[in-house]
């Protein structure tokens, strides 16, 4: 039970950051972001998204300052559309902090913030990165594709679930930075709630709701464990009175076992009952209760998992970044796939037939493996093709960070170019690519791996012309 609890805690809070000189190890110390995003209905053509972050200003350095000590972190929030990598939105800012008692900086204490966004739907993929000014080792970042659909007009419709840490009431001219429809609303980045924070407080929005004819409707909170089974649901009344409606609550979680879960908030015609839903994923760290082993097993659920809320755009674009890995038959075999479900299961399956520790409660294979694809997407881009779709990216994605770098970018006589040395592969191996556009988009020349591109003659690729 300590190894799934310590795993939990892991996934939320330690996934590692890569350099060219490998991931960093020292994960007690790191400066770590928690990211979620929530979207709320904007104007007629603009979809309005909330970014909630998150991290712990104890894992700072602080330097003295006089007589006070000073730590500065530099945020950088911002939205690339899929189509053509180019960035649409983006807010970069400091946030400074000081202190002259040492002694506060001994515990946690976490700095939590939100940014909104008006956004024409499309696809993309939004960043969330922060650094340490005092310390350029410490940064971390987030990143997810964004499927951004317009808000439904002609039926009830529903914003995202935000999770939250408090919500209490205010007065309208409150100032702060929380606060919308009369409510301060305290996000929870991390989605982490149970033995420290044992209530779950959530926010949502109803809309159109004067489309259906019937006077009253249904609210229906549910909570799915990674099975698919509701562990809890509550049921509301509400009279149809406005266009949209604001819905809060709250969820009492100290009963639940640590793990991953689902809480999906439905309103339900009280006519016809046509339902519409929202979900959010969460997680339960319990460590005082035992496990609950019909949730553990090698299997799990789709529904229980983040395939289930992915549109059809995110779970191709999802299967485009594993092609490196992913057998003939399994390429074939997606391709020929038409309903989104069936492209929820094979994903799905892909990933559990690669899980090294089934029984652990994420799959490391392949939490790693889109960290690397991540790592690449901010490393190897060029104005021609994401970072992960380069010749670059796809060795560093399948083999990992390379052992040494050799970079060659001021040669006489040749075009930039670098070497990649694997020493722990075929008895060590290594890839050249060179800049041969001279656009920064280093293609591989040659690569003494025996499965790989092979061309002794790699050098004439890339002389300069006299």
């Amino acid at each position: 039970m300590k190894s799934f609890a310590l795993a939990i805690m892991l996934f939320l809070f330690s996934l590692q950051s890569y350099s060219l000189d490998g991931p960093s190890t020292n994960v007690a110390s790191r400066f770590r972001i928690n990211a979620d995003i929530a979207r709320f209905r904007g104007d007629s053509s603009n979809v309005y998204v909330e970014v909630y972050y998150a991290f712990d200003v104890s894992q700072l350095v602080f330097v003295k300052a006089g007589n006070a000590l000073q730590s500065e972190v530099v945020m950088d929030v911002y939205f690339k559309r899929s189509a053509n990598d180019s960035i649409v939105a983006r807010q970069a800012w400091r946030i400074p902090f000081s202190t002259s008692d040492s002694s506060v900086l001994q515990t946690s204490r976490f700095y939590v913030d939100v940014l909104g966004f008006l956004m024409k739907p499309d696809i993309y993929r939004l960043y969330v990165v922060g650094r340490d000014t005092n310390d350029v080792a410490r940064r971390d970042s987030f990143s997810l594709v964004l499927d951004l659909q317009p808000i439904e007009n002609r039926q009830i419709s529903l914003s995202d679930i935000e999770l939250c840490t408090s919500i209490i009431s205010v007065e309208k001219d409150s100032v702060s930075r929380f606060v919308k429809n009369t409510y301060e609303v305290k996000p929870n980045p991390s989605r982490l709630f149970g033995a420290t924070q044992p209530v779950i407080f959530y926010y949502i929005e109803s809309y159109n709701l004067l489309k259906n004819k019937s006077s009253n409707y249904y609210t229906k909170i549910v909570v799915l464990n990674s099975i698919g089974k509701e562990v809890l649901t509550h049921e509301r009344i509400k009279r149809r009175a406005n266009e949209s409606n604001v819905e809060v609550g709250t969820l009492k979680v100290n009963t639940l076992r640590t793990g991953a879960y689902i809480l999906s908030f439905n309103v339900i015609d009280s006519v016809d009952n046509s339902s519409y839903t929202s979900t959010k994923k969460f997680f339960i760290y319990n460590p005082s209760l035992p496990m609950d082993s019909l949730t553990t097993g090698t299997q799990g659920s789709v529904i229980a998992s983040e395939y289930a809320t992915m549109s059809e755009a995110e779970l191709d674009r999802e299967f485009e970044m594993v092609r490196y890995i992913a057998t003939r038959e399994e390429l074939a075999q997606y391709k020929n796939i038409k309903a989104v479900e069936a492209k929820r299961k094979t994903l799905f399956d892909f990933w559990n037939k690669r899980d090294g520790d089934p029984g652990a409660p994420v799959n490391i294979q392949k939490t790693e493996y889109f960290k690397r694809v991540d790592y690449c997407s901010n490393h190897f881009k060029t104005g021609f093709r994401e970072g992960w779709k380069t010749d670059r990216g796809r060795v560093f994605i399948v083999y990992g960070p390379p052992d040494e770098v050799e970079r060659h970018a001021n040669e006489v006589d040749t075009k930039p170019y670098e070497v990649w040395l694997y020493n722990s592969i075929q008895g060590g191996v290594q890839f050249i690519f060179g800049d041969r556009s001279g656009f920064s988009d280093y293609v591989l020349l040659h690569s003494t791996h025996r499965e790989e591109l092979h061309d002794e003659n790699w050098m004439r690729q890339i002389q300069v012309q006299q």
